[in-house]
């Protein structure tokens, strides 16, 4: 992040220095550049936005993984894919697949209800990779977490939930309450799951 900060300070007195050199010398030709510097200004910092967002979202979602421990193993697969989901959760009472959508809050409505409707197919299809893996039977959720843009309840739908890291806690803990899997079997059925 510090490196965008380095580039936009360097290109904002860049900009500036063209700017005055035409003001000063008559030279409009120093306009055109500074102007195509402002445009070159707005892509960088967009960029430099949706890094630290991007980044933001990802801390969110480690921190309320983070705070399902030790009840909940959780297996981290995000840079795999595969079909498989970005976090296996697998606690006392079941699995949860979740699965991670960066859709921005600044897009438009239409286009993010789709962009979320593919995020819950993915989610669906991790969802059933788990459940032709396992060999007993046992409750699997799914969960799609939005971290950059604010869930709605007209999200959720086709069996997946639909919502923002730091509230997942409150989704699995009536999960947590039951008692299907002890902690070995817990340990057990995630190495498994590991080793597919």
């Amino acid at each position: 992040m510090r490196r965008y900060v380095f580039v936009l300070v360097f290109m904002a007195l860049l900009i500036g220095s063209l700017f005055r050199a035409s003001a000063d010398t008559g030279a409009r030709i120093m306009n055109m550049f500074a102007t195509i510097g402002i445009f070159l200004f707005g892509v960088v910092g967009t960029l430099a936005l949706t890094r630290w967002q991007s980044n933001n979202g990802v801390k969110d979602v480690h921190a309320a993984l983070k705070a399902l421990e030790p009840e909940w193993v959780i297996t981290d697969w995000a840079a795999q894919g595969g079909g498989k989901p970005d976090y296996l959760l697998v606690g006392p009472g079941g699995i949860v697949c979740v699965c991670v959508d960066e859709t921005p809050q600044s897009t438009w409505a239409t286009f993010a209800r789709k962009r979320i409707a593919r995020g819950r197919e993915r989610v669906q299809a991790a969802e059933r990779w788990v459940q032709g893996r396992l060999t007993e039977s046992l409750p699997v959720s799914s969960v799609l977490l939005l971290t950059r843009r604010r869930a709605q309840e007209e999200y959720t739908a086709d069996g997946v939930t639909v919502l923002n890291p730091p509230t997942l806690g409150e989704l699995v803990a009536p999960m947590g309450a039951k008692l299907i899997l002890d902690q070995r079997e817990r340990f057990d059925l995630t190495r498994k799951l590991r080793s597919v």
